[in-house]
């Protein structure tokens, strides 16, 4: 069982990962559009913050979830 933690702990640091870097990258987006004012790049980098930010916040709850569970289990 600690091979299925592991595992899970993996793929929920690289999800992880990767909604970071989108909120780094909507960042940057939301501020160019801020700069130039165009409204196209304000509402994606806003768009991308959000969803970024919330994938972010609900991978690292789930997977802590998840392990506390199978902790749990297995005790």
């Amino acid at each position: 069982m600690d091979n299925v933690t592991k595992v899970i702990t993996a793929l929920g640091v690289g999800i992880s990962a990767a909604a970071a870097i989108g909120v780094m990258m909507s960042w940057l987006k939301l501020k160019e559009g801020l700069e130039s004012e165009d409204a196209r790049n304000i509402n994606k980098g806003a768009l991308g913050l959000a969803l970024n930010g919330a994938t972010l916040v609900l991978i690292g709850g789930l997977t802590a979830f998840v392990i506390a569970k199978l902790t749990g289990i297995v005790g």
